[in-house]
């Protein structure tokens, strides 16, 4: 038996090595679960010239395409792919929803990531404009419908997702089945016993993950709180306007780092950032900084709403300048809530996003159905 998935950039486009995001480092830790089902796996993805890359045990495959257009270039890959199926034994794995562009007479599984277009790009533009954008953002929610209907099972990292399925689709061809994303978790809860508060922004640097709503509230904090430091880990596009906000401050550090270092970034760090403006399921950010035992801030959005209680095991806000202001205000003159928040953070990871637990989930959709 043989699973073959599909995804845009598993590798770098020339298979130098693995890109860095929240997909690629699912699909890493999807992988030997299937192997260990009894599946061999190929990868393919889009590539500026051919390769083969035999990573230990499975097999990717770069599939040369000029276009970088999502519809064209998924195209492609199934093109490359289908060859090889069997039909009848076999199974294809889209690594995101947006791969999927015809059905497929084999069985299909999709993974849905989490709405990606309820980011508000367009507060104070012309109506016309934002009229435009509106009718954009409905043909991509129309369009995702269309995909989902073209696989056999469906798998969404959020229930943010399935309710707005359910509202939009009211006798929907596929039932989602929802397995939250994850984290490892350390054998026991770290303890902070830093001398100077640590501040965590772990994140990739693009807007929507909300850099310039941290940066901006993090240059007030400094100027108020001289005893903080402020961890600012990550790269993008968005890194010049970090550095141009925070560079003058001697208590920030920027550093980059790979999501095998997550859980031992944030292992000394009092607090974690994850102020994202929209596009967000069910973190994995946010899941590590909580498994590392920090008090987390983060917005109400997306599939973090169903992994955080409010005052419980972390702080949930509003993606604006002044609640995460204010939130991460709280956390560093009360001590007492802070070490609460921690140890309920590392509680609800340990009980409920587990990445033990998150296998077992896959394993059960896996043996669903299907020749096994």
């Amino acid at each position: 038996m043989h699973v073959h998935i599909i995804y845009y950039n598993y590798l770098r486009p020339d298979g130098s090595g693995m890109s860095i995001g929240g997909i690629q480092t699912y699909l890493s830790n999807l992988i030997p679960v299937f192997r260990d089902c009894g599946f061999d796996v190929t990868v393919y993805q889009r590539s500026t010239e051919a390769f083969h890359k035999d990573l230990g045990g499975y097999d990717v495959f770069g599939v040369p395409h000029e276009k970088n257009h999502c519809r064209q270039t998924a195209a492609a890959l199934l093109d490359a792919a289908l060859p090889h199926i069997d039909m009848e034994h076999d199974l294809l794995l889209y690594g995101c929803e947006t791969c999927v562009t015809r059905a497929v007479p084999c069985r299909t599984i999709a993974i849905q990531h989490g709405i990606s277009w309820d980011v508000p790009h367009f507060y104070g533009c012309p109506k016309w404009r934002y009229l435009k954008h509106y009718i954009g953002k409905c043909r991509r929610a129309w369009m995702v419908c269309q995909r989902v209907a073209k696989v056999d099972q469906l798998v969404c990292v959020d229930h943010n997702f399935v309710n707005w399925y359910r509202a939009i689709v009211p006798h929907p061809k596929v039932r989602p089945t929802v397995i939250p994303n994850f984290s490892a978790i350390p054998s026991e809860r770290p303890q902070k016993d830093n001398e100077v508060l640590q501040i965590m922004f772990a994140r990739r640097f693009f807007v929507h993950r909300g850099t310039r709503l941290f940066a901006d509230v993090a240059a007030r904090l400094l100027q108020k709180y001289p005893h903080i430091h402020i961890t600012v880990a990550g790269e993008g596009p968005d890194a010049g306007y970090m550095h141009g906000r925070l560079d003058g401050y001697a208590n920030v550090s920027f550093i980059t780092y790979s999501s095998e270092e997550s859980l031992q970034l944030h292992r000394d760090k009092d607090i974690a950032v994850v102020p994202t403006i929209g596009s967000e399921g069910t973190s994995l950010s946010l899941l590590e900084a909580m498994a590392s035992g920090c008090a987390t801030v983060c917005t109400n959005v997306g599939g973090m709403t169903n992994i955080v209680l409010d005052r419980y095991n972390g702080l949930m806000i509003s993606p604006d300048e002044e609640s995460l202001y204010e939130a991460l205000e709280s956390l560093i003159v009360d001590e007492e809530l802070r070490k609460r928040l921690q140890a309920k953070a590392f509680e609800t990871v340990k009980e409920t996003f587990s990445l033990d637990l998150w296998k077992r989930r896959w394993m059960r959709v896996i043996h669903s159905s299907g020749n096994l």
